[in-house]
């Protein structure tokens, strides 16, 4: 189901991530006649951003025992780690996708994983069903879809080892059963459409009390009905 953060009242034991993290596809090149050469198609987030929306979220819905999945990239591992770090958090385990595919950005290896890295507080860790604890390795194989979807078998571990936990998903592409959901892939999958922030110009959810990316208050009424937000059309 999707919900807005901000406002809901419920408190979740998994908080599953997929950050926007600043990158691109690479430039055109000449000795690939189908490189596009464009940049990834979502609006993407500077590690500050991210760190503060993950703060936030921590504070207002997660339960005092839970557990963070946070997807990231060789580039930004790293980062990512102090990051949550700064937050409070401690890495438990790097998962590691291999996606079988991948591209040779640099003409020298195939970048084919990602990681999955599994955060927890200090004495606040949720620990899987008894049942399936060591039921699943550090890496995960399952062919890449579209850019940047991740794969299935990370939505089935995570519901194998919590069945009863309460689970949402961050930056979300589509609704799942028996979770709840936010981001505006979530409204652009459905046909929904999203709206444009008027103070900073990224898009966002319609509804929602505050721009996630700046901050802004919106007050949708007012907007409305002197400076209507502008619509992103569904390509």
């Amino acid at each position: 189901m999707k919900i807005d953060w901000e406002t809901t009242d419920q408190r979740y034991d998994i908080l599953y991530t997929d950050p926007p993290w600043q990158q691109g596809r690479g430039g055109k090149k000449n000795a690939r006649p189908n490189s596009s050469g464009t940049s990834v198609p979502y609006q993407t987030m500077s590690v500050p951003e991210i760190m503060d929306l993950h703060r936030r979220i921590s504070e207002r819905i997660l339960a005092e025992k839970h557990n963070i999945f946070m997807w990231t990239i060789d580039k930004y591992l790293p980062e990512t780690e102090r990051m949550m770090e700064m937050l409070g958090y401690k890495v438990h385990a790097r998962l590691i996708w291999d996606k079988i595919n991948g591209p040779a950005a640099a003409y020298t290896v195939r970048f084919s994983h990602e990681y999955l890295i599994w955060f927890f507080k200090p004495g606040q860790i949720l620990m899987p069903d008894k049942d399936r604890r060591g039921a699943f390795p550090t890496v995960m194989r399952e062919p890449s879809r579209k850019h940047s979807q991740k794969p299935e078998c990370a939505y089935e571990m995570i519901e194998s080892m919590f069945p009863d936990a309460k689970k949402l998903e961050l930056f979300a592409r589509n609704e799942r059963k028996g979770w709840d959901c936010w981001g505006n892939e979530v409204y652009i999958e459905r046909g929904m459409g999203t709206w444009q922030c008027p103070n900073c110009q990224k898009f966002i959810s319609f509804g929602n009390e505050h721009c996630h990316w700046c901050g802004q208050r919106l007050g949708w009424e007012t907007n409305i009905t002197k400076s209507q937000p502008k619509r992103r059309k569904k390509k």
